[in-house]
């Protein structure tokens, strides 16, 4: 067979790869032994954010792909995340996690809630499915003050869902975050 370093010229120094697609990424990308290894020393991996109409580039020592929903993920965990696509993204892991794998009912899920915490829930859901499913008018597009709310009642799902062990998984976070959410529920 002939590979790809056979069949380009040698003065080809450099290529660049972008893309959006993570399928395609990961074929591009995949090294049989790469997670032994780590990153070979003549390959690097960025990714290219806008924020505030600037493009910057975020290098990684080692692929930071492994699947659409962990990246999805992996967007929620950045202090620096866009209010513009937080609600596509809380969508997403929303249905991916609950709806096509759990087979859970939005208002199943909501009525684990009560009183201004269920108003909340559903709330999020409407903003959720609004803002993924339509053009973004400068009205509806989130302050600081309501994502911090939805991302607060986002996590609550999981743990009145039983699933915190998931939610701390995929935010990275140790077993004293759910003692300390507990605690608050307690006291509540």
């Amino acid at each position: 067979t002939l590979s790809l370093h056979d069949a380009l010229p040698i003065y080809v120094k450099q290529v660049f790869v972008l893309t959006h697609n993570v399928y395609f990424h990961k074929e591009v990308t995949f090294k049989k032994g790469r997670h032994k290894k780590g990153a070979p020393s003549d390959e690097t991996f960025w990714i290219v954010r806008k924020h505030d109409l600037v493009s910057k580039l975020e290098p990684h020592a080692t692929n930071p792909i492994k699947t659409s929903y962990e990246l999805l993920w992996s967007e929620l965990r950045r202090t620096e995340r866009s209010n513009l696509t937080l609600q596509n993204t809380l969508r997403r892991i929303l249905e991916n996690y609950f709806k096509i794998l759990g087979e859970v009912d939005p208002d199943r899920i909501c009525d684990k809630f009560d009183g201004k915490d269920k108003f909340v829930c559903k709330s999020l859901f409407s903003w959720v499915n609004y803002g993924s499913h339509f053009a973004h008018d400068d009205l509806f597009i989130a302050d600081g003050a309501t994502a911090d709310i939805y991302l607060k009642v986002f996590k609550e799902i999981f743990y009145k869902l039983d699933h915190g062990a998931h939610y701390r998984m995929m935010m990275h976070e140790d077993e004293t975050a759910e003692v300390a959410v507990e605690e608050v529920a307690v006291a509540a």
